[in-house]
């Protein structure tokens, strides 16, 4: 009996400390922001390409105004080997502008308008470098790049006041979209971040929250 006791003893223990083991091999794969098979989905809005801004007269004799909507963007990436992630993005922006120059008596001379708009479709790969440094899970610091196509629609319109008549255009363009780019994100809850992006990837500055699954 008592060889029988000692046995599964020795059984028991050796299961405890396989099953210790596996569960710190587990973690130790699990102690950064970015592992292996996570999703990572964020929304974003870059800024530096919509503007507006408003004169009510100005010394040339015009009134003028332009605006825009900053660049809307969603992306979803999936981390295919630890630290490194790749997808795609979608996004957005249009830019418009308005000006009316006045002849010497008050008169109108000319109105020119200009609209445009762009969608971006793009690849996406980022490098995560919290495992290399040490970092906290929470933050996940990282670069990346993109490359793609920016599809984009243009419309002017040039009126002449003086009697030269007035021209209307359309313009369609689709070109390749390239970028780069270093972020921060902060992970406020465990899969949760809010984030920020410097370089040039569209925008100079981009910003949002993301999710991790």
């Amino acid at each position: 009996m008592k060889k029988i006791f000692t046995s599964v003893a020795i059984v028991c223990s050796l299961f405890a400390g396989s099953t210790a083991f596996a569960q710190g091999t587990k973690n130790a794969g699990q102690d950064a922001a970015t592992n292996e098979g996570d999703l990572i989905f964020d929304i974003g809005v870059g800024f530096g390409s919509g503007y507006y801004s408003q004169n009510s007269y100005n010394n040339n004799g015009s009134t003028s105004s332009n605006g825009g909507i900053p660049t809307f963007s969603v992306s979803l990436q999936k981390a295919f080997w630890e630290d490194i992630t790749i997808g795609g993005e979608l996004a957005f922006n249009s830019y418009h502008e308005e000006s009316t120059h006045y002849n010497g008596n008050g008169s109108k001379a000319s109105y020119n308008k200009y609209n445009q708009s762009n969608t971006f479709i793009l690849g996406k790969g980022e490098y995560h470098f919290n495992r290399l440094i040490g970092l906290d899970p929470k933050f996940d610091l990282y670069a990346g790049a993109i490359v793609g196509l920016r599809i984009s629609g243009a419309k002017s319109e040039f009126t002449d006041y003086n009697g030269n008549g007035s021209n209307n255009s359309k313009n369609n363009y689709t070109g390749f979209e390239t970028g780069a780019f270093g972020g921060f994100r902060y992970y406020f809850a465990s899969s949760m971040a809010v984030y920020a992006e410097v370089g040039w990837a569209i925008n100079p500055v981009r910003a949002g929250l993301a999710w991790k699954f």
